[in-house]
């Protein structure tokens, strides 16, 4: 095998094809990390960029190893991209090592955030005793604050989850409010239980006959008041075919790729452009925010997409603070993303962060335990 390096220190022809494709993955990891600088409203194949982040931190990381491993100066040209985007990095993996072992102050609270997919329905998971599953771990994590989004309510029968949880968290108020309501018992929408009082309510970016929306909570603890909001921005909507396309690309033939790939751009299309409509009216909304704010919520987005980004100009993020690992969330792919957040504004404080590996949604649960501080760091 040639070697990309002769025994006169000059570049062989396959080192030269190496540097290029080194400077071509360069170049694309760059245009990546700057992907959500641009509206996906202006040009949304940008988030196809921004998406591609992880596999192209990848690529660079073999240059990286490739060049590294000749003692070559080529070596810094994926580190210095790489180091450009920095920021990029710490959102997608934290080595806390002892973040876990942090105790948190008497006054903390703690915050839950959960899809729960419906308490499974339509027994996605084939398995009758999600639901109960899902209450029982409720139950256990005993959260101070729990913001649920896909949220199901049915007046009458097994459903009956708003009285249900009251009771069984013990946490007597609540902001509940139904995108979709259907034989005017069953509902559909987004779900906040707090064990402490609530004096204001309300809803963002709304629409009626969905189900991506969100709403704030302003609570009061002890003698201050904080705003928490619970979002679920725009869904994908892949159907079934979508699911398997993506997990088996090349089962088909050519006509197939072809379909299923424009199928799964169109979905994509119009999902970033929704949520980037939504993100821009929610940040405005907390930016006008008169107390701190938390922020829970499904961004049905990773960390380094413009909706992500867009609302870390205003917020903090708690797994960047005390979270550890990747911190996946999203469990319904063959590859896993986080893409459930809980952020926080400057005056409040996070001691832990965790992600629980429950696999009784397609999403796993996260939660933090937080305080507001007296004196900020801005």
């Amino acid at each position: 095998m040639a070697t990309a390096i002769n025994k006169t220190g000059k570049v062989s022809s396959a080192g030269k094809f190496m540097l290029i494709c080194n400077l071509f993955a360069a170049f694309t990891l760059l245009v990546s990390q700057a992907a959500p600088l641009v509206s996906p409203e202006r040009f949304w194949y940008m988030e196809l960029m921004a998406f591609a982040y992880p596999f192209l931190l990848f690529i660079n990381l073999l240059f990286l190893a490739y060049w590294g491993f000749r003692r070559h100066r080529f070596f810094f040209i994926s580190a210095a991209i790489i180091l450009m985007g920095y920021d990029k990095l710490v959102q997608l993996y934290q080595p806390h090592i002892f973040s876990m072992d942090v105790k948190h102050p008497k006054d903390a609270v703690k915050v839950m955030s959960y899809n729960v997919r419906l308490f499974d329905l339509y027994n996605w998971t084939g398995n009758k005793k999600s639901r109960d599953k899902i209450i029982r771990m409720l139950q256990q994590e005993h959260p101070d604050i729990l913001c649920l989004q896909e949220y199901f309510h049915a007046d009458k029968g097994d459903f009956n989850n708003n009285d249900t949880l009251r009771d069984v968290l013990h946490l007597n108020h609540s902001t509940i409010t139904y995108g979709i309501t259907l034989r005017k018992i069953h509902h559909w929408g987004l779900a906040t239980f707090s064990k402490y009082p609530i004096i204001d309510e309300g809803k963002v970016f709304f629409e009626e006959g969905k189900t991506n929306f969100g709403i704030y909570s302003d609570l009061i603890i002890e003698k201050d008041t904080i705003r928490v909001y619970n979002v679920h921005l725009q869904s994908n909507h892949f159907k079934e075919q979508d699911y398997h396309f993506i997990a088996n690309p090349d089962s088909g033939d050519n006509d197939e790729l072809i379909r299923g790939t424009k199928g799964i751009l169109s979905r994509i299309k119009k999902s970033v452009s929704k949520r980037s409509q939504q993100v821009d009216e929610l940040a405005l909304h907390i930016s006008n925010s008169p107390y701190p704010v938390l922020l829970c919520g499904d961004f049905n987005d990773p960390p380094f997409t413009y909706a992500y980004q867009s609302l870390r100009k205003v917020l903090r993020d708690a797994y960047i603070e005390k979270g550890k690992g990747f911190g996946a969330t999203y469990i319904g792919l063959p590859v896993k993303f986080r893409i459930d957040y809980i952020l926080h504004s400057p005056e409040i404080a996070v001691h832990t962060y965790q992600t629980k590996i429950k696999k009784y949604s397609d999403h796993y649960p996260i939660t933090a335990w937080v305080s507001l501080e007296k004196n900020p760091k801005k």
